[in-house]
């Protein structure tokens, strides 16, 4: 049998080794949620410092995937949108300058010779001119097809009306996805010569094709002349008269 000061030893012994235990489990318990914390912040680090890195991952179309990965090897990962100036002749500002010379409605296609549908309206201007945002919104989509070669679609969403603004045969994106978009922004520039541009899409010669849709569906276009140029008193509405 221990003497009482052995005993006492003992103790003072084993109460040091639990509570040397209990450090070492509450240092294991704060080290974890630590741990967790650094990696969710060196993860956001990464994005901010290279987000055209981490929007690629993102991207299944290898075409796009290629544009995206050429913009920033041009470009580098960091975007600035500068904002130009405008040029207001109703609504909402145009998003080019230059002329209409292909009207909303049905007209004989260049390229097939065929009769269709125009589903937007043609500007035709300087070669490689910027290309502005007519109105604050969102990137919904930037694509690259065979029809519209480079395109931005942005989503505007104001209180008295939804609408998106569609661009297409553009030589430069430099809008990104889910990026916020204000009136004026410089989001690409012109582009279409089947011959000089890169992804020109089904076109004869440089141009902007635009589109007013007022869904995110291709089918939902609407002619964009209401929305650029003020009515002229000829397409004002008349009022009725009474008995005819």
């Amino acid at each position: 049998m221990a003497d009482p000061v052995t005993s006492k030893v003992l103790i003072h012994l084993a109460t040091l080794a639990a509570e040397e235990d209990g450090r070492r489990n509450l240092l294991i318990l704060f080290s974890i949620p630590i741990a967790l914390v650094l990696l969710i912040l060196m993860i956001f680090a990464y994005i901010l410092a290279s987000p055209l890195s981490f929007i690629a991952g993102f991207f299944t179309d290898p075409n796009e995937l290629a544009a995206l990965q050429a913009f920033r090897a041009e470009h580098g990962d960091k975007v600035r949108l500068q904002t130009g100036a405008i040029i207001l002749n109703g609504k909402y500002p145009m998003p080019a300058v230059g002329e209409i010379t292909s009207p909303y409605g049905q007209r004989i296609h260049p390229v097939t010779g065929k009769r269709s549908f125009h589903t937007g309206i043609d500007i035709a201007g300087e070669w490689h001119g910027e290309i502005k945002s007519i109105a604050d919104g969102r990137v919904v989509k930037i694509g690259i097809d065979e029809i519209y070669g480079n395109s931005i679609l942005i989503k505007h969403d104001y209180p008295d009306e939804t609408f998106y603004s569609f661009y297409a045969h553009l030589s430069k994106v430099f809008a990104l996805p889910d990026q916020e978009i204000f009136t004026g922004d410089v989001i690409a520039l012109e582009g279409g010569d089947p011959e000089h541009d890169p992804n020109p899409g089904s076109s004869t010669g440089h141009h902007l094709h635009f589109e007013i849709r007022t869904s995110s569906l291709a089918l939902s276009h609407t002619d964009p002349v209401p929305y650029l140029y003020a009515p002229s008193e000829t397409e004002e509405e008349e009022e009725p008269i009474e008995g005819t």
